[in-house]
């Protein structure tokens, strides 16, 4: 009796940590007879079923909105505007040809005219497009070595 408690005890501690299969493979004496190897698959098995799984709490989650207020950028009505300015260090036609690699759809006649106003003005209006697209091409144009800005439209 005090025997089989402690073969118990044994076989409860081996398969927590080998699982079942692999216990009763790791218990089979090489030498002992068949008797006692099918009582160490008995009790791996009655071991086995005694397990049971502890239950999972899953967490309470509150989820965001998904429309949130006040976020400029989820305004499908919104648009900004590109402003190129006018420098002194890039030559006018190096500046056109910024400008018709980086915006798509700009024609050289196009990009020659909006470097001309900069140039005379100050300041010209590349275009106007929604938050993404006009930072995007703001930042293209930034890494051509000219001078951009985003703003919103009025």
């Amino acid at each position: 009796s005090d025997r089989c408690t402690m073969r118990r005890l044994l076989c409860l501690l081996a398969l927590s940590s080998w699982g079942a299969e692999a216990l009763s493979a790791r218990l089979e004496p090489a030498r002992a007879g068949r008797a006692a190897a099918s009582a160490c698959r008995a009790c791996a098995l009655n071991v086995a079923r005694m397990q049971v799984e502890a239950p999972i709490k899953t967490p309470d989650i509150q989820l965001a909105p998904t429309d949130p207020k006040g976020d400029e950028k989820s305004d499908k009505g919104k648009k900004f505007k590109l402003l190129l300015f006018n420098d002194t260090m890039n030559k006018r036609e190096y500046v056109a040809r910024i400008l018709q690699q980086s915006v798509p759809g700009l024609t050289a006649a196009d990009a020659y005219l909006i470097m001309q106003k900069a140039h005379k003005s100050g300041m010209a209006v590349v275009g106007v497009w929604v938050f993404e697209l006009a930072e995007a091409y703001c930042d293209l144009l930034k890494a051509g070595g000219l001078i951009a800005s985003v703003t919103e439209d009025e």
